[in-house]
C-alpha cells in the first residue's frame, strides 16, 4: 500500500525569519500520520532567511539527522560546541526532550535550506553524539547514496538505529528502483523536482509511504533530488487502517 503526502498537506509554521512545513504534525488529532510513519517521526523541511535561526525540540529521546540542502548555518546541540554546516553536509545527532538544538544562517545574503528527520530511539536511551559527513553531488548522481545506517556501513552515518536513509539526484528520465526486504516499509520524499511513482505525480515538497510493498520504484520526470528512508519496525494497525478507511471513503479501497 501506498500513501501519499503532498506538499500543500503539510503543516506549515514560522515568522519573518523562519519557515517550517512539517510532513508529520502531532498535534493533528484527525490525522493517520500524526506521530509519524513507523520510526520516522519527524520530517521537517526549514528555511531560514539571513541572520536568522531556528530551535527543534523533540518529545522524547530520538535520533536526529540533519540535511543542509543549501547555504551555511553554525549548529550548537547536546554537546554545546558550535559546528559547521556548509551546503551538502549531513548530520547525525542524539538528542532528550532536555537537548536545546538551535541553527543560525550565517549569512547576510542568502536563505539557508535545511531538512531533518528524526527517528525514535531504538532503545529509549540517547547518549549525547554529533558526527558530520559531507555528500557530494557527484557521489549521488544517478544512484541510491546511501548517506546513513544503522552501523555506519560504505561510508555513512552510523544511527544505530535500523535505518537506512539514502538521497540521489536524478536527470529527466531516470528510472530508479528499490527494493523492500518482507517486513519493511519506505518513505520517499522530494527534495525538488518531479517523479512519476505507481501512475502518481509527484513533485517538489510531496512525500509517499510504503508498507506491504516489495520495491519503491520511481521515474525522473525532471531533474530530481530525492530522499529515501528504509525503515524497519512495524507500522502501526491504526495507522494501516486509518488510511484504508479514508480510501474506502472515497471509494479507492
Amino acid at each position: 500500500m501506498i500513501i501519499v503526502r503532498k506538499s500543500e498537506e503539510r503543516r506549515r509554521s514560522g515568522n519573518k525569519g523562519q519557515s517550517t512545513w512539517m510532513t508529520f504534525d502531532l498535534e493533528n488529532e484527525a490525522d493517520p500520520l500524526q506521530k509519524g510513519f513507523g520510526i520516522l517521526e519527524i520530517l521537517n523541511e526549514e528555511i531560514l532567511s539571513p541572520a536568522s535561526g531556528f530551535i527543534l525540540h523533540t518529545h522524547k529521546n530520538m535520533v536526529v539527522v540533519t540535511y543542509l540542502l543549501e547555504g551555511v548555518i553554525i549548529y550548537t546541540g547536546p554537546l554545546k560546541e558550535s559546528d559547521m554546516l556548509e551546503s551538502k553536509d549531513v548530520q547525525k545527532v542524539n538528542v532528550t526532550p532536555d537537548t536545546k538544538q538551535y541553527a543560525f544562517n550565517v549569512s547576510q545574503y542568502e536563505d539557508a535550506h535545511v531538512f531533518q528527520s528524526g527517528f525514535a530511539s531504538a532503545d529509549g536511551a540517547s547518549s549525547p553524539d554529533v558526527i558530520k559527513k559531507l555528500f557530494t553531488h557527484a557521489e549521488r548522481q544517478g544512484v541510491l547514496r546511501l548517506i546513513a545506517s544503522p552501523d555506519g556501513r560504505e561510508g555513512s552515518l552510523p544511527l544505530r538505529q535500523d535505518v537506512y536513509m539514502f538521497s540521489t539526484f536524478l536527470q529527466k528520465g531516470n528510472h530508479t528502483i528499490h527494493e523492500l526486504k518482507p517486513g519493511r516499509s519506505a518513505w520517499i520524499h522530494v527534495v525538488k523536482g518531479q517523479i512519476r511513482l505507481n501512475g502518481l505525480d509527484l513533485q517538489t515538497g510531496d512525500g509517499a509511504g510504503f508498507f506491504d510493498e516489495r520495491a519503491v520504484s520511481f521515474t525522473a520526470n525532471s531533474v530530481t533530488e530525492i530522499l529515501l528512508f528504509d525503515l524497519g519496525g512495524q507500522i502501526p494497525e491504526d495507522l494501516k487502517n486509518g488510511f484504508r478507511n479514508k480510501l474506502e471513503a472515497v471509494g479507492i479501497a
